[in-house]
């Protein structure tokens, strides 16, 4: 295999503020590589290794549902971790698949972030460092969130299999029933002889898919958390755009010391105001980029969340065990999370970019002569176009995750009736 260049990224976009935490995890997986790294063919080997062994177990999930399917208790008990794996792997192929656009857009948006803090004026700086605090904190609670419910199932596992194994040697008449993250991996009847290894098998499964999991999807909000950041700049800038105007400087470049004659400022205003719509055309066209990345995946979400959601609630219900609704809770709340992240941002995108216009209309264009105000005008026509995020014909919206719930919850009560 030949290795692109467009595949391979600076050494020092891994130590972008707003991005390393994520792309860190995306490098060590085998999916990311940089200039500077000794065998990069080996680590493109670690990941693709890294994926089959996701893909193999996947199909053994599938193997499983269809062993238990018209047992509703059974299925919910698995559906959720392989849809999850599904979508997971769908994900990382298409990244395969698109890997040299998937780069340019960690290329855009590390440039973005080095233009903003090495030109970047005072009020503008601190946009972004507030930005990378809030994706700090965020990328914590998701991890934690993952990391406690995957490892929690584990340990249930083995607990579960003790517990069974004991009750088995005081009765040896009782078949003997491994717990679900393990069942379909039996090769043979003999069970007991064969836990530890394919225990030690899924260990290994579980620990890869809580790498990926969690640094996927903080990856793909981080580069949708920089759109949202450099909006805010921007909207700050045209509503101070007076004082850009007046200080002589232009995204924290001095120009020209700006003096009288009125002439010469109007000049400066109007080269504001250019510059103004062509970030906004760039940050437009980055958004649409990544719309393009992701619609496929949130479509599926968009399709297979719901049921899963509804399946997850059904199985807490109708389960007597302390430790499976608590792994149930975990579950509801990491998918819940991952819906709502992709939602949240999108909207706070749409949002900033609904402001432009507005924030173009707060400066002192009442004092302006005709000529600036008619490329401020240009500008709030522009900016009227929304700027949606879409899967495919479903918005991504703050109103379509609530509709996710409302309809997760429906199928739940639809379902309980019928097993009632």
């Amino acid at each position: 295999m030949q290795l692109k260049d467009e595949w391979i990224q600076e050494d020092d976009v891994y130590d972008n503020p707003l991005l390393r935490l994520t792309i860190n995890g995306l490098k060590y997986y085998g999916i990311l590589l940089y200039k500077s790294q000794p065998f990069k063919k080996l680590n493109c080997f670690r990941g693709v290794c890294f994926t089959a062994s996701m893909l193999a177990f996947n199909v053994t999930q599938y193997v499983d549902l269809y062993q238990v399917w018209g047992n509703i208790a059974e299925m919910t008990a698995n559906a959720a971790t392989t849809l999850l794996f599904t979508t997971t792997i769908v994900r990382i192929l298409h990244f395969y698949w698109n890997r040299a656009r998937f780069n340019n857009a960690i290329k855009v948006a590390d440039e973005g972030v080095q233009h903003l803090l090495r030109f970047g004026n005072a009020p503008e700086k601190e946009i972004f460092w507030d930005n990378v605090k809030y994706m700090n904190r965020l990328t914590a609670a998701f991890w934690i969130c993952a990391l406690v419910t995957a490892n929690t199932m584990c340990v249930y596992a083995l607990v579960q299999y003790q517990s069974l194994k004991s009750m088995d040697s005081f009765n040896s008449t009782e078949p003997f029933d491994p717990p679900t993250i393990l069942r379909s991996w039996y090769p043979t009847d003999n069970i007991v002889d064969s836990f530890a290894t394919i225990y030690l098998i899924q260990l290994y499964i579980m620990y890869v898919g809580q790498l990926i999991v969690p640094c996927w999807h903080v990856f793909m909000v981080s580069l949708m958390l920089y759109a949202r950041t450099a909006l805010m700049a921007l909207n700050y800038k045209l509503a101070n755009l007076e004082q850009y105007a007046v200080s002589g400087m232009r995204s924290g470049r001095k120009i020209k010391c700006v003096v009288d004659p009125e002439e010469e400022r109007c000049n400066v205003r109007k080269e504001l105001i250019v510059e103004c719509i062509q970030q906004q055309h760039k940050i437009f066209e980055y958004t649409r980029e990544l719309e393009a990345l992701t619609r496929g995946a949130m479509f599926m979400d968009f399709v297979v969340f719901s049921v899963l959601l509804c399946a997850l609630l059904f199985e807490a219900s109708s389960t007597n065990s302390f430790v499976q609704i608590f792994i149930d809770i975990c579950y509801i709340m990491t998918m819940t999370a991952m819906l709502f992240l992709y939602y949240w941002h999108a909207n706070e995108i749409h949002y900033q970019a609904n402001l432009l216009s507005s924030s173009a209309f707060m400066n002192d264009w009442y004092n302006y002569p005709r000529s600036v105000n008619r490329h401020l005008i240009t500008f709030i026509c522009y900016s009227n176009k929304p700027l949606d995020m879409k899967a495919y014909i479903v918005s991504m919206s703050l109103d379509t995750f609530l509709a996710i719930l409302r309809a997760s919850y429906s199928y739940f009560t639809i379902l309980k009736q019928a097993a009632g």
